[in-house]
């Protein structure tokens, strides 16, 4: 060895293994043969070779080891001889040295042995530790990422706080709007209303799964049903054409309705607010002339209301002047989706509800001039409608004309029944002195006599030209002096002047029928009083001049009171004429035609014959 310093790098050997090295070496020194045939083998690994046997391998593993074989075999022989004994010092020394410092570090082996027994108690307890940190890792790593999923679930909760708070203002817009459309909606600011609708439209397009986009979407849904509703509720309210117009603009802004069915709104709202102020007069119901004047009054203006403003929304729809319905008992229904023939439609059931009250109300009139009244008035409303191509005036007259003809049927007939009651009740009673005939201020049967004109006179008197003036249908005097016929004259002159007021051209010929009727059925009762008269051998010069007058005077008169007094002469179906001819009479050449005269005279003729007894 060159110093002890060398020696303090390796660990301390025992004797008896250095022992067992050196018996080693010498006996590498007697078989040199052996060593030279294995000189190409380091010395390390020859020692190693020869002391595996009989050394732990734990020293042989050792790196100190493996450097102290090394050294010794790089001595030389002597070297080697000296070494156990530089060992052998060396260990004494070294144990001296140990004794020494036992003794002088006791305390702090001492400590090191209590620190060497904490610190084994300690990795004790830590061993243990680690054990169960072992078994709770597992579980940590559970929470661990329980912990991180939560935290990413308060982190995008806490993002959405934080884009809510960053955007508070816009959702706050977005949030009232529900509530600002429904004040919108509620101040009648239906334009705005709607363009927040159609902005929460594009909304629920772009979010459509958005909870609170849908909920605000079915508020929305809710306020636009409501106004709507009120939208309507206008159209069936007094309403102009500007504020009809805005109306309409706001539905066709909200698509609910198509095209067909906005036209159709339009007409059911406004037919409604008519029938509305059509139901308000239904207290006048008693009164039937009154309640169809102001009927009329409603239906003309606001019927024209309602055409005008159709027309003038839905421009590109027209109405013919001749609408597209048969008669006014068959209206159609004014709910078709055809688009060219809904108003059309409505206007035929419209005027279908006109007829209908015309109808029900006009036979309940009993007056023709109230009758006219009521004529002038529709014409006058028919005209009114006329401008706008609903000229319903052929529809109504109808109605008139069976009005006229009932009324006037009615007083010819209650006056002819009265005047055939009279004489039915003196042949019941057998009263057949005939002085009930005449007036009661005469008193010579020969101013009868005088006034009575004969055949040839009354034919002269029938076919002379008698001026149509005002003093021409002025009753004859004579008339007067027989008070069963002035009743009668009274009567029809009546019944005339209520025609005049109201005198369809229609009615000519059946009104003159009936009157031609009525006068056969008084000379028949004026034949069948005459027959008692003779059959009873009373006097007939009464009853004479009775027929005379009545066949030869009044017959004539009324005839002529009813063709040119009441139609003027101017009318007169020509018979057998296809086309219905209109042509003028003159002087009353043709008045007879409408009244059977001979029928008459032939009843009479018993009694008309009296010129023996006027000499």
């Amino acid at each position: 060895m060159n110093s002890r310093n060398e020696t303090t790098k390796f660990e301390p050997l025992t004797t008896s293994s250095l022992m067992t090295e050196l018996e080693s070496a010498s006996l590498l020194e007697e078989s040199e043969t052996y060593h030279t045939s294995i000189s190409g083998s380091s010395g390390q690994e020859i020692l190693l070779n020869l002391l595996s046997n009989s050394l732990d391998t734990s020293i042989i593993d050792n790196e100190w080891s493996k450097d102290y074989l090394n050294r010794l075999a790089s001595l030389s022989l002597e070297s080697l001889k000296h070494e156990p004994t530089l060992i052998k010092e060396e260990e004494t020394k070294i144990q001296s040295e140990l004794a020494e410092l036992s003794f002088r570090e006791y305390k702090s082996f001492i400590q090191a042995s209590e620190c060497k027994s904490n610190i084994q108690n300690s990795l004790e307890n830590c061993k243990t530790h680690l054990s169960k940190l072992s078994n709770a890792i597992p579980i940590f790593e559970e929470n661990c990422e329980s912990f991180i999923i939560e935290t990413e679930k308060i982190m995008r909760q806490r993002t959405k706080i934080n884009t809510i708070i960053e955007q508070h203002g816009n959702l706050l817009d977005i949030l009232e709007i529900p509530q600002l459309m429904d004040i919108c909606v509620r101040k009648e600011l239906y334009s705005e209303a709607i363009d927040l609708s159609a902005h929460v439209t594009r909304l629920i397009a772009r979010y459509p799964k958005v909870q609170i986009i849908q909920r605000i979407e079915n508020d929305v849904k809710d306020t636009m049903q409501l106004m709507l509703s009120r939208l309507i509720a206008l159209l069936s309210e007094p309403i102009k054409l500007p504020s009809c117009l805005k109306v309409i603009g706001y539905l066709r802004r909200m698509e609910v309705f198509d095209e067909a069915e906005l036209r159709l709104v339009f007409l059911l709202s406004r037919d409604s607010y008519l029938q509305l102020m059509i139901k308000g007069i239904d207290n006048e119901k008693r009164y039937p002339i009154h309640y169809l004047k102001k009927y009329i009054d409603i239906f003309r203006e606001h019927f024209f209301d309602i055409v005008t403003q159709y027309r003038s929304i839905f421009s590109d729809d027209g109405i013919s002047s001749a609408l597209g319905y048969s008669t006014p008992s068959t209206p159609t229904s004014p709910s078709s989706p055809r688009i060219p023939l809904l108003l059309s439609d409505y206007t035929a059931h419209i005027l279908g509800h006109l007829t209908g009250t015309l109808a029900e109300f006009i036979p309940l009139i009993s007056d023709t001039s109230s009758l006219s009244s009521i004529l002038t008035q529709l014409m006058y409303c028919g005209m009114s409608l006329g401008r706008v191509g609903v000229d319903f005036r052929h529809l109504v007259t109808e109605y008139f004309e069976i009005a006229v003809l009932r009324i006037i049927r009615t007083m010819i007939s209650e006056t002819t029944n009265d005047f055939i009651e009279q004489f039915e009740d003196a042949m019941r009673k057998e009263h057949y002195s005939s002085s009930w005939m005449i007036d009661e201020k005469k008193t010579s049967l020969s101013s009868y006599m005088d006034s009575v004109p004969s055949l040839r006179t009354v034919a002269s008197f029938t076919t002379s030209s008698v001026p149509s003036s005002a003093s021409s249908f002025t009753p004859l005097v004579i008339l007067m002096d027989y008070p069963p016929i002035g009743h009668l004259t009274n009567g029809y002159l009546s019944a005339f002047n209520s025609l005049r007021l109201l005198a369809p051209v229609s009615l000519y010929h059946p009104l003159g029928s009936h009157l031609s009727n009525s006068l056969a059925s008084i000379a028949d009762v004026l034949r069948r009083y005459g027959d008692k008269l003779i059959e009873g051998q009373h006097n007939t010069v009464i009853m004479q001049v009775f027929s005379a007058t009545f066949a030869k005077i009044f017959v004539p008169y009324i005839t002529r009171c009813y063709v040119d007094g009441v139609y003027g002469g101017l009318m007169m179906k020509v018979s057998g004429n296809d086309d219905e001819t209109l042509i003028e009479e003159s002087n009353g050449v043709n008045a007879f035609s409408i009244v059977n005269q001979a029928y008459i005279l032939d009843a009479l003729k018993d009694f008309l014959s009296i010129e023996h007894q006027k000499r």
